[in-house]
């Protein structure tokens, strides 16, 4: 196999990078931690539940994905992944997302090699009865519960249902309480052979291990399975938003707003990128608690704490957001709206976007100041076929005309929308 190494100059980040023979992507960081971090990741997500395979078309539960990942954590014997982590001084945890499914730990050098064994052995090898995939349902509903009771999750989710009409960014994760009791251990298996093939893995490591060493414990570990790769069926999607407002009300002090903006993502992942830079850093300096916006309508007492700007994208969507908490948010959404249209119509300040870019910067540097961050950081980059080592250079390259550029094409009246959880005992 083809070894390739990258060094960059200015920050002096290396790795190295392979295809496995067994086809599973491989990056390999080192660094000069006592710490080792491994993060094996499936494209796999929430969002791919109606897919093409082998010619055929699927449709399968949402939440399938999600509940795959839980499963997987089950040994043949009955036993826990994690436990066999923590037997050999390892943190583990998983998570789903929209577009994938990763698994990771982070231990010491020494214990590293183990654990790899034991990480990509219940990835690769996973066992479903009908009595644990029963006990693991209401386990799941149990979580779908709790987040229904949380305001935080349901004001995200409500803006997505409010700029989404058919994309999965519309759907929790984990599915419903309906869909749930859909999966059963065939469904899993299918989906566990579609999607965990190692052609449709990366694998990710942050610190100073043997690469010598990895290999061999690959070799013994993942199936050499070539299998055709499955192709996601995305819905179309209309470019302005299905509803223009939500209002909910639940036990909260204070009401929680969600402003969005929705976006049409290009399917050149490396534009998306210098896009979601540029938009981020812009979004931090008008709404950020340095902005102007920020302290005015804290003073004002109609912020209370922190406010939370974000562009986010997926292979399916892209969207702005601005979140926080205010006892007037209809009237911080229209101080937002007018922020917006302002920066559209004067720019902003060249400094002052130079220096919010060099914080963003100093940001990501920081993510690469230990082993599980960086491994995270790098995640990203790999999926999608690209250099991290390249980022710095892409974020010298935007400047204000650019952010605010981008800002202009995505605005509109139509594509906007406004989400309100409210306390259940306020009126109107």
């Amino acid at each position: 196999m083809k070894i390739t190494e990258r060094i960059d100059k200015i920050t002096r980040e290396r790795y190295v990078s392979f295809r496995h023979k067994s086809g599973v992507k491989v990056l390999i960081a080192p660094n000069g931690y006592s710490t080792a971090c491994a993060v094996y990741c499936s494209d796999y997500g929430g969002s791919d539940t109606k897919f093409r395979y082998n010619g055929k078309i699927y449709d399968t539960p949402r939440g399938i994905a999600h509940f795959l990942e839980h499963k997987l954590f089950e040994t043949e014997d009955g036993g826990d992944a994690f436990k066999l982590f923590t037997d050999n001084g390892a943190d583990s945890n998983a998570f789903t997302s929209q577009n994938s499914t990763a698994f990771n730990f982070t231990s010491s050098t020494a214990d590293f090699y183990r654990c790899l064994e034991i990480l990509l052995d219940f990835v690769h090898h996973p066992h479903f009865t009908d009595e644990s995939v029963d006990k693991e349902r209401g386990i799941i509903a149990e979580e779908l519960k709790m987040y229904e009771d949380n305001p935080d999750v349901r004001c995200y989710y409500e803006l997505m249902k409010c700029l989404y009409k058919n994309c999965s960014a519309r759907y929790d994760v984990g599915g419903t309480l309906g869909s749930i009791n859909e999966i059963t251990p065939d469904l899993l298996y299918f989906c566990h052979k579609v999607f965990y093939s190692p052609s449709n893995m990366s694998l990710i490591v942050s610190g100073d291990i043997d690469i010598n060493r990895l290999i061999k414990i690959m070799d013994g570990t993942v199936p050499d399975i070539r299998s055709h790769r499955a192709e996601t069926v995305i819905p179309d999607e209309p470019e302005k938003v299905y509803k223009r407002s939500s209002v909910l009300k639940m036990e909260v002090s204070s009401p929680l707003f969600s402003f969005g903006v929705k976006d049409v993502p290009s399917p050149d992942k490396k534009v998306m990128r210098r896009k979601a830079a540029a938009l981020s850093i812009l979004l931090d300096m008008i709404f950020g608690e340095s902005s102007e916006f920020y302290c005015e309508l804290y003073e004002k007492g109609l912020l209370s704490g922190d406010i939370e700007t974000s562009y986010s994208r997926g292979d399916d969507h892209a969207y702005l957001s601005v979140s926080g908490e205010s006892s007037k948010p209809h009237t911080v959404k229209r101080r937002i709206i007018e922020t917006i249209e302002k920066t559209i119509e004067q720019g902003v300040d060249d400094a002052e976007f130079t220096r919010c870019k060099k914080v963003f910067y100093a940001n990501f540097v920081y993510s690469l100041q230990n082993s599980q961050s960086a491994a995270f950081s790098y995640l990203t980059f790999c999926r999608e076929g690209d250099d991290m080592l390249k980022y710095p250079a892409l974020l010298s390259s935007i400047n204000a005309n650019d952010a605010v550029s981008y800002l202009k094409q995505i605005y509109n009246a139509d594509k906007c929308a406004f989400t309100v959880i409210k306390p259940d005992n306020q009126g109107g």
